[in-house]
């Protein structure tokens, strides 16, 4: 894993823009043109998914805190839809997540140590 630095504000703020401007466009395309019962829940954490996905490729810690934000939104969409078995699944996501933070984090401290 490489040492990267945390995200600087400017980065920060680019990729909320990217996710929110992708959440919009898809939650709007799913509004008129589907029949889905939560177009923006769902438009929301695939577009943050997207972002998570591409800042874990540049190997970004701070990815697993937008995967644990996704996955715990995920989980609570699946379980108002009384779709259990996914919020299960959507849930172990969660955790995995937070071991993946950990994890990291305990590489980076040991590289800088």
């Amino acid at each position: 894993m490489k040492d990267k630095l945390p995200l600087v504000g400017g980065a920060l703020l680019l990729l909320a823009s990217v996710g929110f401007a992708g959440a919009l466009l898809l939650g709007l395309t799913l509004y008129r043109h589907t029949d889905a019962s939560l177009p923006f829940w769902d438009s929301a954490t695939a577009s943050f998914s997207l972002v998570a996905q591409w800042m874990q490729a540049r190997k970004w810690i701070e990815n697993w805190a937008v995967w644990i934000v996704v996955d715990v939104v995920y989980v609570g969409m699946y379980v108002s839809k009384r779709l259990l078995p996914t919020a299960g699944l959507y849930a172990v996501f969660v955790g995995l997540a937070v071991l993946g933070l950990v994890e990291w984090r305990r590489s980076l401290l040991a590289r800088a140590a």
